[in-house]
């Protein structure tokens, strides 16, 4: 197996993260666990999921990784949670406090159904555990789908960078698996070895 092969899953310290490994492999694509201060050694990945943390991005000494770096890889990118905060940040946008914390079942609106939602429905239910929200999007943001409030949770930046709030990787999340599955369709250098149904 290539390095191209696989999908890096950078841990953020999650409780989800091993799941989200699990998950990939299940779709049939080959994926390996890094911690973060182990990001220069990942070789060359055909996508990269950052995961969710119990973390908040506003703390001095949050989670952080080279952005630089991340983008050098050429290839799509995912945040999950706490992932998708730090990219809304590094994008330039911001995250702040939420005034109201979200933990458990959230309905998920789709504004845009075309590649990371196509075949999804346009409402379903997704698994939230956060309490910081993004705020301030900035220019390149799109936003792809809303929650029941009408809050963005989930955004693309250009091409091939995409945030998700909610946890696509827990079967509380009933069409997650599919928008995992949509997600890696856009590494276009991944060659699955082994499709389940889902």
């Amino acid at each position: 197996m290539h390095d191209t092969d696989h999908v890096a899953v950078l841990d953020f310290g999650s409780q989800y993260t091993q799941l989200i490994v699990r998950r990939v492999r299940e779709l049939g694509y080959f994926a390996r666990l890094y911690a973060l201060e182990d990001f220069p050694d990942i070789g060359r990945p055909g996508a990269i999921i950052l995961s969710g943390g119990p973390r908040s991005t506003s703390e001095a000494d949050a989670p952080d990784l080279d952005f630089g770096a991340l983008l050098a890889f050429g290839v799509p990118v995912l945040g999950v949670c706490y992932g998708m905060q730090l990219l809304n940040i590094k994008f330039g946008g911001t995250v702040e406090a939420s005034d109201r914390r979200e933990y458990g079942p959230a309905t998920l609106t789709i504004l845009q159904g075309a590649g990371l939602y196509e075949g999804v429905s346009r409402e379903s239910q997704v698994w939230m555990s956060h309490s910081d929200t993004v705020k301030v999007l900035p220019a390149q943001a799109e936003v792809l789908a809303v929650n029941q409030h009408g809050t963005p949770v989930s955004l693309r930046w250009g091409e091939r960078c995409y945030g998700i709030q909610f946890h696509p990787e827990v079967t509380h999340s009933h069409e997650g698996m599919r928008v995992l599955h949509n997600f890696l369709l856009e590494a276009r250098r991944l060659e699955p070895f082994r499709i389940d149904d889902f």
